[in-house]
C-alpha cells in the first residue's frame, strides 16, 4: 500500500464521497465533509484561526483523511501556533487491509504541524484515542461538570442514567416522591460557596475591546491558553449567529470576563434525550473572578428554563469555580491529548496539565449541543 497524503482539492470529492459510503458500510458513522471548503472556519486573509483538510490517495481511491485548525496560543506567555487534529478517519474500520492508515494520518499531521493536539474524542476506550496513548502522547480527560436546574425532568429524561428498567424505574420513583428533588437540591447548595461581591451582566451581540483587556491581564495565569482577542472570538462565534449567547460580565465598569453559552432543545440526544440542555461553550475571566463569572452565567441559564447545565473545564481554577457554584462531577469523555513536541514545551506535564485552559471551544466547536 502506497498512500499519498495531500490537501483536499474539489478534484478529490467523488473519491470522497466513495470513501465515506465504504467507511460508513463498515460501521463507522463518521463523515468526511464533501466539499474542500470548510464550512466553520474557511482560511481568510488575516484570520489567525482557520481549518485545513487533508486526504490520503491510494492512486485516485481515498483512503483516509483528517482535518487541521491551526490557532495562536501562549504558551507560558509566548505566542506559538498549536493545531487542533480534527476527524481523522481511516478506511481501516472497513477493511483491516487498511489498519495502518490512520497511524499514517497522524504522523503526517505532526510533520505539517508538530505542536499538535487532541481535544474530544469520545474517552480513552476511542480507536484514535487509544492509537494516540500508543504514539506516548499525553492524554487526561477535561472534568465534566453539570447543575441540575429543574430535578424532576432531569431524573425523567436523562437517558445516560436510565438505561436499564431498574434503573428507569428508580429514577421515576424519585421523581415522583420528590425525594430526588430535594436530594439534588441539597447537595449542590451544600457545595455552593457564593461569591463575594455581585457584578453586573452586559449581553454582547459582538465581542470588542474589553475582550482584548481580559485577554491581556489573564495570560499569565496559563501554562496553555489560546489567544482568545476579539478578533478570533467573533471568528469562532459569529456575530450573525443567532445561536450562541455571549455574555460580559463587569463591575464599576470594568470588565471581568466573558462567556459564550448555548440554550439547546435536545431531541433524542443519546445521553440527554429530550431535555433543555445549557452548555458553557466558552470562559474567560481576569484572575480570581472566574467564579463571579460562573454565578453570572449560571444565572443568565437558569431564568432562560434549561432543565440541565454543562460545561467541560481542564484549569483547576476554573473546575474549582464551578464546583463553588454548586456544579457536580460527572464522567467525562472529553480527552485532551498533546503530542511529544507539544509534552515537552508545558513540561513537566503532571504539575502544568492543570494550568491548561481548555473548553470546548477550543475543539470542533459546540458540536452535538
Amino acid at each position: 500500500m502506497r498512500l499519498v497524503i495531500e490537501p483536499y482539492e474539489q478534484r478529490h470529492v467523488p473519491a470522497v464521497r466513495a470513501f465515506n459510503q465504504r467507511v460508513l458500510a463498515g460501521g463507522d458513522p463518521a463523515q468526511f465533509p464533501e466539499s474542500p471548503v470548510p464550512r466553520w472556519l474557511p482560511p481568510r486573509e488575516g484570520i489567525p484561526v482557520y481549518q485545513q483538510m487533508f486526504v490520503a490517495l491510494e492512486g485516485e481511491e481515498v483512503r483516509g483523511a483528517y482535518m487541521l485548525k491551526p490557532q495562536a496560543f501562549a504558551i507560558n506567555g509566548r505566542t506559538e501556533t498549536l493545531a487542533h487534529l480534527q476527524l481523522p478517519i481511516s478506511e481501516g474500520v472497513a477493511d483491516e487491509r487498511f489498519a495502518l492508515v490512520g497511524l499514517l494520518l497522524l504522523k503526517d499531521a505532526q510533520r505539517r504541524h508538530p505542536l499538535l493536539f487532541g481535544l474530544g474524542g469520545g474517552g480513552y476506550r476511542e480507536a484514535i484515542i487509544k492509537l494516540l496513548g500508543i504514539l506516548k502522547w499525553k492524554r487526561i480527560a477535561c472534568p465534566f461538570l453539570f447543575r441540575v436546574v429543574r430535578p424532576a425532568r432531569f431524573l425523567h429524561g436523562i437517558v445516560y442514567l436510565r438505561k436499564s428498567p431498574a434503573r428507569r424505574l428508580l429514577l421515576d420513583a424519585l421523581a415522583f416522591s420528590g425525594l430526588g428533588w430535594a436530594g439534588l437540591k441539597t447537595v449542590q447548595a451544600l457545595k455552593r460557596q457564593p461569591a463575594r461581591r455581585p457584578a453586573r451582566r452586559v449581553p454582547l451581540a459582538r465581542f470588542g475591546h474589553e475582550a482584548d483587556e481580559i485577554f491581556q491581564r489573564a495570560t499569565d495565569q496559563y501554562a496553555v491558553v489560546a489567544v482568545r482577542d476579539a478578533l478570533i472570538l467573533n471568528t469562532l462565534y459569529p456575530p450573525e449567529s443567532e445561536r450562541f449567547l455571549k455574555l460580559l460580565v463587569e463591575r464599576d465598569g470594568k470588565p471581568l470576563g466573558w462567556a459564550v453559552l448555548l440554550d439547546t432543545p435536545m431531541h433524542g440526544h443519546k445521553q440527554f434525550g429530550h431535555l433543555r440542555v445549557g452548555t458553557v461553550v466558552d470562559c474567560l475571566a481576569v484572575p480570581g473572578e472566574e467564579q463571579t463569572l460562573v454565578e453570572t452565567l449560571t444565572g443568565l441559564l437558569e431564568r432562560r428554563g434549561v432543565d440541565l447545565i454543562v460545561t467541560n473545564q481542564l484549569h483547576r481554577d476554573w473546575c474549582a469555580a464551578f464546583r463553588n457554584c454548586g456544579y457536580l462531577e460527572g464522567p467525562s469523555n472529553f480527552v485532551f491529548a498533546a503530542s511529544r513536541p507539544l509534552d515537552e514545551r508545558i513540561a513537566p506535564f503532571q504539575q502544568n496539565v492543570h494550568r491548561i485552559h481548555m473548553t470546548r471551544g477550543d475543539g470542533d466547536g459546540p458540536i452535538h449541543l
